[in-house]
């Protein structure tokens, strides 16, 4: 719903589909919409690849406590390391 209502899809979609679809090959909008419903699947196939993966990862860091030990130090180690860094940052 979100990217229906957001101009910039919209922009997008004018801007760059127009160059793949060619009069003589039939129906314009036929094939607008059929470029349309290929980036809409595409995205879909993108979005539950990464969902599921990143299900995985997070069921294989749930059962190994000793990364999720490391997991806390690392990103602690980066809080601190930004820390230091904005305190020694010059204006």
């Amino acid at each position: 719903m979100t990217e229906v209502l957001n101009p910039k899809t919209a922009l997008f979609f004018l801007a760059f589909l127009p160059q793949f679809v060619r009069p003589e090959n039939g129906s314009v909008m036929l094939q607008l919409a059929t470029l349309g419903v290929i980036f809409v699947l595409l995205g879909l196939i993108s979005t539950l690849v990464f969902a599921v993966g990143a299900g995985g990862l997070g069921a294989f860091l749930r059962r190994n406590p000793t990364v999720l030990r490391w997991q806390g130090k690392a990103v602690g180690g980066i809080y601190c390391a930004l820390g230091i860094r904005l305190a020694l940052q010059q204006r």
